[in-house]
């Protein structure tokens, strides 16, 4: 993790201003808005529901109700969430959404479809080789709004594991996936690599664009107006980029120690990716991040014993066997100290404003499925800060009352379906998307057809948030 060493140094001060209270460093300057920072977490596998949940004693399964989570001893939450209790008070614990539109939605296997739809809330298109979506991701809309044109839009992060990779998050205008960075080594390399490369080359790279530029408007008008438009937008995007590359090159906050090339732990890379989430968002070089779990190797989470492979060798029978299914518990759990060290990292940063970055970030926790028997019922994520937008520390539930039919095992419901789903998480994504600044009612889709026929709104914000 960062040395605290470096902790004031990230965050903008100098020794001398370290001395200085929050209040009178305040008062040296004009107030300015907050810079709102997004963290969005997707995990492999779902959640193991019973395990995951919890009750509101006295109240029915048939009505929504609401749990305070800040009055909870250590022992009052579930067992996954129970490493998040230190930060309770931040948390948002959300049970009865469903990914209702990926059930409804036809062709390829649940994992692309459930990927798609969690995080861009459109339907899948298998009509490549590759699986696109039909709308932007949830982090790039958010990027588009709240970016500094000089830095970096996002930082797209997967923690890779020797098994399966980590499921795509992010994905641009045209529906296609963009690229994640594998290595913290690589991350840290995006972030500060600019700025610490020393290159002279590149520090030019400006004064040989603009020649390049004087020479095609001298050649211009020999040129068809198709030709110019396309030219016109190459030179666009190459400026922006120098213009980022430069204002990289230029950062004048301290950056962390470079990552080890390779780590032989799934947490220990986790932790290494933490450091630079952190600074990245100190230094303000980018406000939004996509972080995407891979497959955790089974010794990290205790379940060596019974196999070596999570997916085909845990997940999928969590339904047939008691073990396994005590087991994705405790995988969902890991994942949450994971993201509780996270929390702890931001929160011991401060915020040029006063507070701690923390204070100014909303981390959303999902998942690409329901569960790891490929199911879409039970859709479990848990927000984490935005308390600006957020009533935080209580976990909601809601009754499924969606027409929308959900697969499920057989030793879970006769006849395999459900007749009803959750919320669509449509609604989710709305809210998160208008706690970062974006005015819209709809993220993907605005609406679907249950398989009765069954008109279903995706469009508005998640009720009982605020």
């Amino acid at each position: 993790m960062i040395p605290r060493r470096h902790v004031l140094r990230m965050g903008g001060l100098t020794a001398l201003g370290a001395a200085i209270p929050d209040a009178a460093l305040r008062a040296f300057a004009p107030a300015a808005p907050p810079v709102r920072r997004l963290v969005v977490i997707s995990h492999c596998h779902g959640w193991p529901y019973e395990g995951w949940r919890m009750r509101h004693p006295g109240r029915p399964a048939d009505e929504p109700w609401t749990l305070d989570l800040t009055p909870l001893a250590a022992g009052g939450l579930s067992r996954p969430l129970a490493p998040l209790h230190p930060h309770r008070r931040r948390v948002l614990a959300l049970d009865g959404l469903s990914l209702a539109t990926a059930e409804l939605d036809t062709g390829g296997n649940r994992h692309d479809r459930g990927w798609i739809h969690a995080w861009t809330g459109g339907n899948a298109d298998f009509a490549a080789r590759d699986t696109r979506s039909v709308s932007p991701s949830l982090d790039q809309l958010v990027a588009a709004r709240t970016a500094r044109p000089d830095r970096l839009p996002s930082l797209e992060l997967s923690l890779d594991a020797a098994l399966e990779a980590g499921r795509p998050i992010s994905y641009n205008q045209g529906g296609m996936r963009l690229p994640a960075e594998r290595s913290p080594a690589g991350a840290w390399n995006r972030v500060f690599g600019p700025a610490s490369s020393g290159d002279a080359v590149g520090r030019r790279r400006r004064t040989t664009l603009d020649f390049a530029y004087r020479e095609y408007r001298e050649l211009a008008p020999h040129f068809t107006a198709g030709e110019r438009a396309r030219l016109e937008t190459h030179f666009g995007l190459v400026e922006r980029l120098g213009h980022r590359l430069e204002s990289l090159a230029t950062l004048a906050c301290e950056a962390p120690a470079q990552p080890a090339a390779a780590f032989e732990r799934y947490d220990l890379r986790f932790d290494a990716f933490t450091d630079v989430i952190a600074a990245a968002f100190s230094c303000d070089i980018t406000r939004t991040v996509s972080l995407s779990l891979g497959e955790m190797p089974t010794a990290e989470f205790g379940a060596d014993h019974i196999s070596d492979k999570v997916h085909k060798g845990i997940a999928h029978y969590i339904h047939e066997d008691p073990a396994k299914y005590g087991a994705m518990t405790d995988y969902v759990r890991h994942h949450a100290g994971q993201v509780a060290r996270l929390v702890g990292t931001l929160e011991a940063i401060p915020d040029a404003g006063g507070g701690s970055v923390m204070d100014n970030t909303l981390i959303v926790w999902g998942s690409e499925l329901g569960d790891g028997w490929h199911g879409y019922r039970h859709y479990c994520p848990v927000l984490i800060g935005g308390d600006w937008a957020f009533r935080t520390g209580r976990y909601l539930y809601w009754p499924h009352e969606t027409p929308a039919e959900m697969r499920v095992p057989s030793q879970v419901l006769a006849g395999g379906a459900t007749r009803f789903s959750g919320i669509p998480h449509q609604h989710l994504l709305v809210s998160v998307a208008g706690a970062m600044g974006l005015d819209v009612d709809h993220v993907g889709l605005k609406h679907a057809r249950g398989q009765r026929g069954d008109f279903i709104d995706v469009s508005g914000p998640l009720p009982r948030l605020a």
